[in-house]
């Protein structure tokens, strides 16, 4: 009986180490994909952190355009009235 268990439990182990040698390539092959997507969405994120700047940039530009014409207009109604009074 320990003969027949000692062959079973070789048996088991010669198929479990050929599952793993069939899964063996396939696991390498999800590793190298999980590396390039880490690494694409790396560059998705410096690209998206360029995108962000950017438009901080254009949003605060009309912004600075209205102070520059309220600025204006209050030194234009300023100077009229100091001409009225003098």
């Amino acid at each position: 009986m320990n003969e027949i268990s000692t062959e079973l439990c070789n048996e088991r182990s010669t198929q479990n180490q050929r599952r793993l040698d069939k899964h063996e390539s396939t696991l390498d092959a999800l590793m190298i994909c999980s590396v390039k997507l880490t690494e694409l969405v790396e560059i998705h994120n410096e690209r998206l952190k360029d995108h962000e700047t950017r438009l901080d940039s254009l949003e605060s530009r009309p912004a600075s355009m209205i102070s520059r014409i309220v600025d204006a207009l209050i030194s234009a109604i300023v100077a009229g009235l100091v001409c009225l009074i003098l």
